[in-house]
């Protein structure tokens, strides 16, 4: 009797102990189900500060200015496939200062920020996937100086990031990028852990003689970027 019973106890207490082990089993591998749980959308933030100078040269008069603005660009993204949704929230000169001097023979006068016809604008065209990667595409819309009435105006380049020489062929930005980078990016894997913040900073300076009806003109055109990426993932 006792030897007839043996294999049926042993069976019984092996399935408890294997009940046992699956359910241990369950509970270790919970976790990490959650972790694998992707965003159902992404917060985005980019702030971009800069602050920049310019000086204009002619035979008659020389003109030179200096300028700082904050702009702040806020949206969200989704997942498409292998691909993302931008959606774009708000996009805002959150602070601007400048002054530029115009100095001729026989007198001198200032211009102050408020007095700019134009103002930069910020632009984020898109976000772009490569390999691990993902990459962010955007300019800064320039304005024309000098901001007097001269016949003789040429555009000030502002910040961009990657190479923008197709929207200005005669300029390669990246090429009088003197210090840092303005290759704006983030790895993929990253914005599905946690929160992302991300700083770049370059500096760009260019001299260069630019044709005119009149004389030639030299200008002189610096400026020092810092540009901040918030990426918060929301479940």
């Amino acid at each position: 009797m006792v030897k007839k019973y043996l294999p049926i106890f042993f069976l019984l207490t092996f399935s408890f102990h294997a009940l046992g082990w699956i359910t241990a089993a369950d509970s270790f591998f919970l976790p990490c189900l959650k972790e694998q749980k992707n965003p159902l959308w992404w917060e985005i933030k980019i702030v971009l500060l800069t602050e920049g100078e310019y000086k204009l040269e002619k035979k008659e008069a020389s003109y030179s200015g200096d300028y700082s603005f904050t702009t702040l660009w806020t949206g969200c993204m989704e997942r498409d496939d292998a691909d993302y949704l931008l959606y774009h929230q708000e996009s805002r000169l959150l602070h601007w200062k400048a002054k530029e001097k115009e100095v001729f023979p026989e007198f001198s006068q200032m211009k102050s920020g408020k007095d700019f016809k134009e103002r930069p604008l910020f632009h984020l065209i898109y976000i772009l996937k490569k390999e691990e990667n993902l990459h962010f595409d955007f300019i800064v819309q320039g304005f024309s100086i000098p901001q007097s009435e001269s016949k003789s105006k040429l555009f000030l380049q502002m910040p961009c990031s990657g190479d923008k020489s197709d929207l200005h062929p005669e300029i390669n930005y990246e090429s009088f990028i003197v210090k840092g980078s303005n290759l704006i990016f983030l790895e993929e894997k990253d914005i599905y852990a946690a929160p992302v913040d991300r700083e770049f900073t370059w500096t760009w300076k260019r001299y260069t003689w630019a044709p005119s009806p009149e004389n030639p003109i030299r200008l002189t055109n610096l400026h020092k970027v810092k540009v901040k990426i918030s990426i918060e993932p929301h479940f």
